[in-house]
């Protein structure tokens, strides 16, 4: 498939990035030739320079020809225009980033009247996100699959933890329906074998049925803090504004500080149920006349991944019960989370991964990025005419490194062992490990279509 990005920033490069590595031929502009040069010299892909919005860019054949058009640049109205005229210049599918509120969500015609196919807001995600680590009633990251029916789980372990770690996967006792897929070991991930050892700093991920990987994942934390009531937010931006609007609805009064006295304005008429404090929140002596030390949840979304994670660090320290970074760097996001922030929230990686899985498309119906996209977690519809329709388990060669963790049949959740036949229309939940995703495609037959 052709595939136009318009953006050579951070967000392009790195969707550029991951789609070349899924063999797609990649077209990207950008007005910068600087960052045109960068990327040309690090990825297999046509680099064009030139104005986005300009009609005579997109009229050139390498855009024409394109299957696809994702703008990403930093300008709502430029993505929006060059979706617009890209469209109505014969492309079949576009995707927009959209980042601010008005745009994303007040849209005065339909996205369809404006060419959109897909509009990507990932601050907007991020806050969501952050809103469900805050809120959900396990304390370890969990993604929901089948309906809710299956989940992944990732938790990690230390040396308190003495019924797992120093023992092999073999010696454990795991419940029958969850399943050890994976592990994150010093920014590495790992497949393991029944005669693998757990280790201290460890991160297991779990598939499995919802309440086996929640009675197994209880097991493997300390004890957990009381209901998240009261939450402190770093940063007045677009995810802090988001995250605030989110907790608000629930019922909760976040507390957000922010140093600008204009983005303190538009939140406090924006968000009259939170409190807004223009300040700033590097201040040890502030945190602590706020009550860092009886905060539920800190969570910090300002500009910038370093002073994010150093507050960050500074706020569990002074007794932040949970403690949330935002951080624009997927790369980040393990070290991060290593050094003692309970959770690391990366924009880009959640953007990459709605424009990753609607390219996809077809029966893919989710697709989760793990680890800086080390691993992915994918939920698909088994095509009726694959040729693993009725094979076992065992006998489909699935190369090392792809794990199908489960599957649904009908109202059934089935973690399937080497004997296990697969139907048409098995919705699988397959964790793979590296970069698989030609395999899956061509032994799942998943194809890499945008629709059916």
């Amino acid at each position: 498939m052709r595939i136009t990005i318009i953006g050579a920033g951070k967000v392009g490069s790195e969707i550029a990035r991951r789609l070349a590595e899924d063999n797609h031929d990649i077209v990207v502009i950008d007005r910068d030739e600087a960052k045109l040069t960068k990327i040309e010299q690090q990825m297999d892909v046509m680099v064009v320079k030139g104005n986005a919005s300009s009609a005579s860019v997109l009229k050139l054949p390498e855009v024409l020809q394109s299957d696809l058009v994702a703008a990403v640049t930093n300008s709502d109205e430029v993505n929006m225009i060059a979706c617009m005229m890209a469209k109505k210049l014969g492309v079949p599918r576009t995707v927009a980033r959209i980042r601010d509120p008005v745009y994303a969500r007040d849209l005065v015609v339909s996205k369809e009247d404006l060419g959109l196919d897909l509009i990507v807001n990932p601050e907007y995600s991020a806050a969501l996100e952050i809103a469900r680590l805050l809120t959900v009633s396990l304390p370890v990251h969990t993604e929901p699959f089948a309906d809710g029916k299956v989940q992944m789980a990732d938790v990690s372990v230390d040396d308190s933890h003495r019924h797992v770690v120093n023992k092999r996967l073999m010696d454990i006792n795991v419940p029958e329906s969850c399943l050890i897929v994976g592990i994150s070991r010093k920014g590495q991930m790992i497949v393991p074998g029944g005669h693998d050892t757990i280790l201290p700093g460890d991160t297991l991920y779990l598939i499995g049925h919802v309440d086996s990987v929640n009675k197994f994942a209880a097991k493997l934390k300390r004890k957990r803090h009381q209901k998240t009531t009261n939450v402190m937010i770093l940063g007045g931006g677009r995810i802090g504004f988001y995250l605030g609007e989110k907790l608000c609805s629930l019922g909760l009064k976040p507390k957000i500080i922010e140093q600008d006295p204009e983005k303190c304005r538009d939140l406090a008429e924006r968000l009259p149920d939170a409190l807004i404090l223009q300040a700033d929140g590097s201040d040890i002596e502030l945190l602590k006349r706020e009550g860092i030390k009886e905060i539920d949840g800190f969570v910090a979304v300002t500009g910038f991944d370093e002073e994010n994670l150093l507050i960050s660090l500074l706020a569990k320290q002074l007794g932040a019960k949970q403690v949330i970074a935002k951080v624009s760097r997927p790369s980040y996001t393990s070290l991060i989370e290593q050094l003692g922030v309970d959770a690391a929230i990366s924009p880009r990686l959640i953007m990459a991964s709605a424009i990753l899985r609607y390219i996809r498309g077809g029966r893919l119906l989710s697709l989760v990025l793990l680890l800086n996209g080390q691993a992915e977690v994918i939920e698909l519809i088994l095509h009726p005419d694959s040729r693993t329709v009725g094979k076992p388990l065992s006998k489909l060669g699935l190369p090392k490194g792809i794990i199908i963790g489960a599957i649904k049949r009908g109202n059934q959740i089935i973690i399937p062992k080497g004997d296990v036949v697969l139907n048409g229309n098995d919705r699988l939940v397959v964790f793979a490990v590296g970069h698989h995703v030609s395999e899956i495609d061509g032994l799942l037959n998943v194809g890499g279509v945008l629709s059916e």
